[in-house]
């Protein structure tokens, strides 16, 4: 779950889309804020998403060991039903966290990335201005139609320094029309639709390299 701490009334906001949008209308005082310091919550625990990501391989490396931990408890009849049930809660909350870093992470841009995008009868070049193995935000220029929510589209990209041509389809999960504030663009958010194994493995390694995250 996806919180955050609202500037204004200081009562947290909920919402998937805080790892997608710039603002947000907060729940309780309906001022619209900042999306800063997001926070991932799970069972119990609440941890900095950025935090998090950057912990990544570490975490990795505890869980691998968590797992042979438990591996071995199961095998000794030595080992109470206690310790066994509290590795096993370990395990899961590392999973949980992991799970939440991977997918809630997206790396946002300070050098533009372009894309195409293809949707109803329009094509068009937009820039992303985040990215991660669940969806992106892209802007478009002004002077394009908006997307209808809900609908389909395809973006084509490259990532820098490779040669492969993603070619991803998706769906609108929200749209937000140009403000004088934002130069002349439109915002539009992807989720994309389920990625290969390949895809989703690359898609990752970029992220978390440009994150600072990659393993030694």
């Amino acid at each position: 779950m996806l919180i955050m701490k609202c500037p204004k009334c200081n009562k947290y906001i909920h919402s998937a889309l805080l790892a997608e949008i710039k603002s947000i209308d907060c729940e309780h005082c309906g001022v619209d804020v900042p999306v800063t310091n997001v926070l991932i919550s799970s069972n119990g625990f609440t941890f900095d998403r950025d935090d998090l990501v950057k912990r990544f391989y570490r975490y990795r490396k505890l869980l691998d060991e968590v797992i042979d931990e438990r591996n071995s408890m199961a095998d000794n009849s030595r080992a109470s039903d206690t310790s066994k049930r509290s590795i096993e809660q370990f395990m899961e909350l590392l999973q949980e966290m992991m799970t939440g870093a991977r997918d809630n992470f997206r790396y946002e841009f300070t050098i533009p990335l372009s894309a195409k995008l293809h949707y109803g009868e329009n094509t068009c070049h937009g820039t992303f201005f985040n990215l991660s193995t669940e969806g992106a935000c892209i802007s478009i220029p002004r002077s394009n139609p908006l997307p209808q929510v809900g609908g389909d589209i395809l973006i084509e990209f490259s990532l820098p320094d490779e040669g492969d041509l993603f070619s991803i389809h998706g769906r609108i999960r929200w749209t937000q029309k140009a403000k004088e504030t934002d130069e002349g663009k439109h915002s539009i958010g992807i989720k994309f639709n389920e990625l290969d194994s390949a895809t989703h493995t690359e898609l990752w390694l970029f992220i978390s390299i440009l994150a600072g995250d990659a393993p030694s």
